[in-house]
């Protein structure tokens, strides 16, 4: 059964666009917008643009979730801790995709800081880790990330985010590289309720993705989102619950027409 289990999860691997050591995207805040989420600013930013974690105003911390299409051999499993200063904000991440036969291992340390009132940059390290169980072993990386956040015009965000763009060498044999992901993206607030975002992902080893979302807060202790995404397609759907000053719960689950349900929930501390 287990070799049978092994190449089912690497034909997924391969045919969702996802590589050794990749740039997962995680947080329910972002999954529910189809991950479009590149001008947030929040402790995941840590995840999807570092520039975002400079107008984190309190210091922050998260944990996240994700059953993808419902194999527990494709979870993901997150945390990130983000803590403002005077000299700029910094954060820690993690995560760990897969299971037993198939993972991979992210750790991150970042600095963002505010290059004027509305506009801010962020760089992050990131030691990587992929495990394929049989011949292939453990092999280990470091790479680098940088983004940039904007506020241009009253209520409109500008992002840019790229992941490894020195294209770091995961292994000798085959020159196996970590792939270049580029993110490029707007959000508009049409009022403090609806805010709409859109970006477009390109990792050079494959064709672009689009992803659009908009997120809804009718009330104080409630959010809705939703999305859609391109290569591969997917929509998603999800929710936030502010249960009290400190904790936010988030939920969302996005749908693939071949591979089914992907839910996830990350719950977030704001410490005083």
């Amino acid at each position: 059964m287990k070799p049978i289990l092994y190449f089912f999860v690497l034909f997924l691997i391969l045919n969702l666009n996802v590589q050794a050591a990749d740039n997962y995207p995680v947080g329910a805040r972002s999954a529910g917008v189809a991950n479009a989420s590149v001008t947030f600013s929040d402790v995941w930013s840590s995840f999807h643009n570092q520039a975002g974690l400079a107008f984190v105003k309190e210091t922050s911390a998260g944990v996240y979730f994700e059953n993808s299409f419902l194999l527990p051999e494709l979870s993901i499993k997150s945390f990130a801790l983000a803590v403002p200063s005077k000299a700029g904000t910094f954060s820690l991440s993690g995560t760990v995709f897969g299971g037993s036969l198939y993972n991979e291992k992210k750790a991150g340390l970042a600095y963002s800081k505010k290059l004027g009132g509305k506009f801010s940059g962020g760089v992050q390290l990131d030691y990587l880790s992929t495990f394929i169980a049989e011949n292939y072993g453990t092999r280990n990386a470091f790479a680098v990330e940088i983004g940039i956040l904007g506020e241009p015009l009253k209520n409109l965000k500008i992002g840019a985010h790229i992941f490894n763009p020195s294209k770091a060498k995961l292994a000798e044999y085959g020159d196996e590289r970590i792939p270049v992901i580029m993110r490029a993206g707007a959000s508009y607030s049409f009022s403090e309720k609806v805010t709409v975002s859109a970006e477009e992902e390109k990792d050079m080893d494959h064709e672009p993705a689009f992803k659009a979302g908009i997120e809804y807060h009718p009330a104080d202790v409630l959010y809705l989102r939703c999305g859609i995404a391109s290569n591969p397609s997917l929509s998603t759907f999800g929710f936030g619950l502010k249960i009290n000053r400190n904790f936010l719960f988030d939920m969302a689950a996005s749908w693939h027409q071949q591979l089914g349900f992907s839910p996830g929930i990350s719950l977030d501390y704001q410490f005083n």
